[in-house]
């Protein structure tokens, strides 16, 4: 018996602005396939969060069917579709898509109509579910016309297109205005090939490099110092996660009675090891995906520095929530991007002043740092491990732990350094709609 094929096209209405017009959108394209290829169900449904999604795909397969298209039509982060609201956001982590069966036909594929997916998230999705995958580099913008952008206000009568195109957050006020008179095309959406990465995207390959960078931590002196403020004076019991060479621990070991460092790349872990071998009260492990293989209620602190990023985000706050005691919390520093404001100009020349001026007095670090962001391995990594907007972080860890705010320590052109304390860990929020 051959598979029923449908198109599902799925769309977010509360997540930010333009929920309205989604809806509108999705059913423009949902007239098109059907136009296209009569012969090929398709479905449109609203989807609000991750528990969401997973039903449409399930009502998929309760069908016997097969999907043709996946398509989702709404908002997105570096790393993919968002749902939910700004106040509690959510996003599949990269762990939890691998985890997904979505039935795809064998010639089946995927298209993302949102911000920026052309630049991490489509590629990683065709790797994943073994699909051709499409999406924007551009952000996206509403039109009444898909080839150009011709501005659609607040419309909400069809046809209404998703096109990705140039304007003034990646090209500046010149193609704002160009935008503006009609002139602006617009972008052609990319397709990605399911194919593996074209090189080593961990960190693996710069181990020793990194190592040379940070042979102490503390040449961050912004995160440094915000770190000590907010560490428990009495001896604590810490888990470092991503870790890398163990230089966080190396530096706060005067401070705690013990700590455990953990990381996905091995290598970092050997010179972890290294940097710490004469440190029997620091350990430092392996682990694979967000699973914590330790103890229930193990730590008094969780801290997470320059890796936050990467995480999957959902699934491994759950175990620092498992594995940290009454009362302990969870610390984080981490590098998030976004344009400097006007207003901001001042902070930006003190900060950048501080950051020459701290390099200068250490030109051993420099070196070592100029080094390792030139060599082509690190590059590499960065390709295939994106930084977060700042929007997405703070969003997300203030939606978790209510009433704790963000900090910024320190800006530059287009990233900045935030920092957050949990506070006490049992009074954050449960992910009440997260993945199974």
């Amino acid at each position: 018996m051959t598979d029923n094929l449908f198109t599902l096209i799925i769309y977010t209405t509360k997540y930010r602005l333009g929920g309205s017009q989604f809806p509108v959108v999705a059913e423009t394209l949902a007239e098109e396939k059907r136009r296209d290829d009569p012969a090929i169900e398709v479905v449109t449904r609203a989807v609000e969060s991750k528990h969401d999604v997973l039903g449409a795909i399930a009502e998929i397969k309760e069908k016997g069917g097969r999907l043709k298209e996946f398509i989702f039509v709404g908002h997105s982060g570096m790393y993919g579709p968002m749902f939910g609201t700004v106040k509690f956001p959510e996003q599949f982590s990269p762990y939890e898509w691998e985890q997904m069966e979505i039935p795809f036909a064998e010639d089946g594929s995927a298209s993302f109509y949102c911000c920026r997916s052309a630049r991490w998230f489509a590629p990683f999705f065709a790797r994943t579910q073994n699909v051709p995958a499409h999406g924007f580099f551009w952000y996206t913008t509403f039109s009444k016309n898909k080839d150009k952008f011709v501005s659609a206000g607040t419309r909400t009568d069809a046809p209404l297109y998703t096109i990705g195109c140039k304007g003034r957050k990646s090209h500046g006020y010149a193609a704002a205005l160009k935008k503006r008179l009609g002139q602006m095309p617009a972008e052609e959406i990319k397709r990605f090939e399911p194919k593996p990465p074209d090189g080593d995207t961990s960190y693996d390959h710069v181990a020793e490099l990194y190592d040379a960078v940070f042979e102490d931590i503390r040449v961050r002196r912004d995160e440094w110092e915000w770190l000590s403020k907010h560490l428990p004076t009495e001896k604590v019991r810490v888990l470092d996660i991503g870790c890398g060479n163990g230089a966080l621990l190396n530096a706060l070991s005067p401070r705690i009675g013990s700590g455990v460092g953990v990381d996905e790349s091995g290598p970092m872990i050997e010179q972890a090891r290294k940097r710490n071998a004469d440190r029997a009260h620091l350990q430092f492990q392996k682990i694979d995906g967000p699973k914590l293989l330790f103890p229930d209620a193990e730590f008094d602190v969780v801290i997470s520095m320059m890796s936050f990023r990467y995480l999957d985000w959902d699934p491994l706050l759950a175990e620092i929530k498992r594995v940290t005691k009454q009362g302990g919390k969870f610390l984080i520093v981490d590098m998030v991007t976004v344009p400097v404001a006007f207003k901001e100009y001042p902070k930006l020349l003190l900060d950048k002043a501080k950051e020459f001026g701290g390099r200068r007095s250490n030109a051993k670090y420099e070196a070592a740092l100029k080094r390792l962001v030139a060599d082509p391995a690190w590059q590499k990594m960065v390709e295939y491990n994106p930084i977060r907007s700042e929007h997405e972080m703070k969003w997300y860890l203030e939606s978790r732990f209510p009433g704790q705010k963000a900090e910024i320590l320190n800006i530059g052109w287009n990233s900045r350094i935030l920092a957050f304390d949990s506070g006490p860990i049992e009074l954050g929020v449960e992910a009440k709609l997260t993945y199974p």
